[in-house]
């Protein structure tokens, strides 16, 4: 069959179908097997661009609305942060009033700004200083014990020389047993207790306050625990561990008391 011929048969055919839709739609009769058949491709074309217009369209919504939630979720966990570290400040703020009561001798509150920058001392930094009524030597306190003493002042800063420190001592007595002694620190968590002979008992567990008798410390301060005593192997003093109240990894606000 030549190419002319198969181009009219085409062309007939086309025709042919076009009058048979036009035919339909003037008279409106129900639908034809054949047109059913003619119109099912453009249908599940239509249908399916249908859905996919749809469908994007909701993806769109869909991850607008994801990315609301989530930045209305961080908010809220960042409120909710923000409420909780209040309600912990307040909490620690009413413990330090109340102390400043107990001690009538305080001087002032402070906060812990930073740390020492020098390596060999074991220091923290406080927001007040002279212009508060600071002095050097002055003991530093929390809600849970002893912290340590002032070691310098400036105007408006100071520097508070820590319990853990090896150059820093305070005398202290045992609450059960009366013995006493003088805790010193060693640059780690535990301090030693020094002086006590091993004919005296100590028990584990032993709170050790603050005696009074350096001159420097009132006494009543709660300093630490036995957390180990040792006798075997000694020839003057028991080598006695105190564990501190208050770790001074997790100070924020003090209060400072006059000797």
């Amino acid at each position: 069959m030549s190419k002319g011929k198969k181009r009219f048969i085409i062309l007939f055919l086309l025709a042919l179908i076009a009058l048979i839709m036009v035919t339909y739609q003037h008279n409106r009769r129900p639908s034809t097997t054949l047109f059913r058949i003619l119109s099912y491709p453009y249908d599940v074309l239509n249908n399916f661009t249908t859905t996919i217009n749809m469908t994007f369209h909701e993806v769109i919504d869909t991850f607008d609305e994801n990315k609301r939630l989530r930045k209305e979720l961080t908010a809220a966990l960042i409120e909710r942060q923000q409420h909780a570290e209040m309600l912990q400040e307040n909490k620690r703020l009413k413990e330090i009033l109340s102390l400043k009561e107990h001690w009538p001798n305080h001087v002032t509150t402070a906060k812990a700004i930073a740390r020492g920058y020098d390596r060999l001392m074991h220091i923290m930094i406080l927001d007040k200083g002279k212009n508060s009524g600071i002095k050097k030597d002055m003991a530093v306190i929390t809600t849970k014990g002893l912290v340590g003493k002032i070691y310098s002042v400036k105007d408006n800063f100071s520097e508070v020389l820590l319990l853990r420190d090896p150059n820093f001592s305070v005398a202290v007595r045992l609450q059960n047993s009366r013995h006493e002694g003088v805790i010193s620190g060693t640059g780690h968590r535990s301090y030693i207790l020094k002086y006590i002979p091993p004919e005296e008992t100590v028990e584990k567990g032993e709170v050790a306050l603050t005696s009074g008798l350096d001159g420097i410390f009132p006494p009543g301060l709660p300093v630490g625990f036995v957390s180990s005593v040792r006798k075997e192997g000694i020839e003057f003093f028991q080598d006695i561990k105190v564990l501190p109240f208050q770790a001074d990894t997790k100070i924020e606000e003090v209060v400072i008391l006059s000797k």
